[in-house]
């Protein structure tokens, strides 16, 4: 969000005849500058900005963002610096070569939730088209703060779900297989009792049946750890994550996963959180082949060139059949949203046969 809001502060000082701009987020009672132009860097503005409120300086920005309406003060840089309350701040609101003062609220909805501060070039006029200008650029500013929002929300909303997800797992199965266990080896002591005989091949077989209950168990519980934080993504990499992920699918559902991944080193460029955000989808891909497509053979191929970045997970097996696949399905909305992230689009069709999930993220994503 900084970086956008930064892009829309220097369209809006070479736009109009504007020395500097802030665009600043008001949240729970603290303020941050999430996007300027035209100021020195001061990494302890904020801090200076607080020192100016406790002496007393009046804030027009404030005000505006309280109203919700637009504030314009012209001359106001001559009594800013006339005025000792804001003496902290007098370098650095010194150094541009402004005059006059604009404060437009960024509105979502129908509430404030931050400023666009406007410092206008001597001898400017603040004409109603140069105020509307202001205005629509604040109105981006807005509803960048609000898509960002937005997207925290979404990702807070899938966390929770996939914590829904996992302790419902945990509990049918975990859970279940430690009861089994409890009651097996209740049954095992009862065998060996003092003073009660028991063929071995009684004992041997409930030994047996801990023994595979403990091994299930344990196959679950690592399942499960590895969907929480695939080691292989942390250590070494998107590449060697879906290899370790492909081979585990295979030991346990006996799917066969063909790879065509791009080297190592290659894919190891993208963005951490991008590469977090593949495995996901391919994780969730496969998940889906073996619940719903009876496939005998997946395929995966993670792939950049010719300016995007390819995910695709095919198989052999029954299709979508001419049927759409449920829009709110929450394993669909996941990878939707992992994709959208980067700028990406989600298809899901028919592949001739079976399925074919299709991931596509333009290089400007990533």
């Amino acid at each position: 969000m900084s970086v956008t809001l930064d892009v829309v502060a220097r369209e809006v000082v070479q736009a109009e005849h504007i020395a500097a701009v802030q665009i600043l987020r008001v949240e729970g009672g603290t303020m941050r500058v999430l996007g300027k132009a035209g100021f020195t860097d001061a990494e302890d503005f904020t801090d200076r900005l607080e020192e100016c409120r406790r002496l007393g300086a009046r804030m027009m920005f404030v005000e505006a963002f309280r109203t919700g309406r637009r504030i314009v003060v012209p001359h106001r840089k001559a009594s800013v610096l006339a005025d000792p309350a804001w003496a902290p701040l007098h370098a650095i609101m010194g150094a541009p070569a402004w005059d006059s003062f604009v404060a437009v609220p960024l509105v979502v909805r129908g509430r404030p939730v931050g400023v666009m501060n406007a410092f206008y070039a001597p001898g400017e006029i603040l004409d109603p088209a140069a105020l509307e200008f202001l205005d629509a650029m604040a109105d981006q500013a807005a509803t960048a703060v609000d898509s960002a929002d937005l997207l925290a929300r979404s990702r807070h909303d899938a966390q929770l779900a996939e914590r829904a997800r996992l302790a419902r797992e945990l509990h049918d199965s975990v859970v279940q297989q430690v009861f089994s266990i409890r009651m097996q080896a209740k049954a095992l002591r009862a065998q060996v009792s003092d003073g009660r005989s028991s063929s071995p091949d009684r004992v041997h077989a409930v030994a047996d049946e801990v023994l595979q209950l403990a091994q299930d168990a344990l196959a679950d519980l690592r399942g499960l750890v590895h969907q929480l934080r695939p080691v292989e993504l942390v250590e070494r990499g998107l590449a060697a994550a879906v290899r370790a992920h492909a081979e585990s699918v295979r030991s346990l559902s006996r799917l066969a996963v063909a790879l065509d991944l791009d080297p190592d080193e290659r894919l190891a460029r993208l963005a951490v959180d991008l590469q977090e955000d593949v495995y996901r989808i391919v994780q969730e891909a496969l998940h889906n082949v073996i619940k719903h497509a009876g496939a005998a053979e997946a395929v995966v191929r993670v792939r950049t060139g010719n300016g995007e970045l390819l995910v695709e997970i095919s198989d052999d097996g029954v299709g979508l059949a001419g049927r759409a696949p449920r829009a709110e399905a929450l394993g669909l909305v996941s990878m939707r949203e992992r994709a959208e992230r980067w700028g990406g689009r989600l298809r899901i069709g028919d592949g001739h046969p079976g399925c074919r999930v299709r991931v596509s993220i333009p290089n400007g994503g990533w």
